[in-house]
């Protein structure tokens, strides 16, 4: 019986191994050559399109290329609608997965500065449409919204992660921080909750290697926010929605 598990546990190591292997031969190459050509495309105002497929080739390799297996459920989003979709944050995997499964939507998120610094990813990122968000300094951070808030006007969908930072927790999600709910009251579109989990299992926060699994993605009812509240109750709307999202994630299974 020892020997047996001996073999079954050195067989999933290897595994391990040769999906690591694979996920940086593939990785790797697809997210120089797609930040290459969309920074080169940046140059012709009429390519946002073709940059935004790309970007979406990008996403799905990073998912099959992890090994990572979506199980989603979306039965209430209409493809003619935008969205602020505010999603729980787990891994680094998180933005690939999500980009990957809404074709139709091809949400811009907001991410921290530092990232849009990135040699090659950075402004493969920026020419993607996707929002630098400076956190350190608060008039420059309300600046930054403001321009997601116009996008959103214009018709585009935003990606939110409330918690701030990836939640290593197994059972509860972090405290949500305000700007995301500023930018929905301001915006006035349909928020859509995304829960999601298994990401952390994958990639979590801090580790140098993958494991391949599954992660459960549920899109929540939308939420027509600016019926119920202003920009006054945001700090009301943030714990409805902490409950909601809450509720969502432990019933995920």
């Amino acid at each position: 019986m020892a020997s047996k598990e001996g073999k079954s546990g050195l067989v999933k190591r290897v595994r391990i191994v040769w999906q690591n292997v694979f996920f940086l031969a593939a990785f790797c190459p697809v997210t120089l050559l797609v930040s290459l050509t969309v920074i080169a495309l940046s140059r012709f105002p009429r390519t946002m399109r073709l940059r935004r497929k790309l970007e979406g080739f990008w996403a799905k390799t990073a998912v099959v290329a992890a090994g990572v297996r979506v199980v989603c459920d979306f039965a209430h989003l209409d493809p003619r609608q935008n969205y602020i979709f505010l999603s729980n944050h787990q891994s680094h995997l998180d933005i690939p997965i999500i980009l990957s499964l809404f074709p139709e939507f091809r949400p811009r998120f907001l991410a921290k500065e530092s990232l849009f610094k990135i040699p090659i990813f950075g402004p493969g990122m920026g020419n993607t449409g996707h929002f630098s968000v400076d956190r350190e300094n608060r008039r420059q951070g309300m600046k930054d919204l403001e321009r997601v808030v116009q996008s959103v006007r214009q018709g585009e969908s935003a990606l939110v992660f409330p918690e701030g930072t990836r939640n290593t927790g197994a059972e509860s999600l972090l405290t949500f921080q305000s700007g995301a709910f500023i930018l929905l009251l301001k915006s006035n579109v349909p928020a859509v909750p995304l829960v999601l989990d298994g990401t952390k299992r994958i990639l979590p926060k801090g580790a140098k290697y993958l494991r391949p699994g599954t992660v459960r993605v549920r899109a929540l009812p939308p939420i027509d926010v600016g019926q119920d509240y202003t920009l006054k109750d945001r700090e009301l709307l943030k714990q409805v929605m902490w409950r909601k999202m809450q509720e969502g994630f432990l019933h995920l299974y």
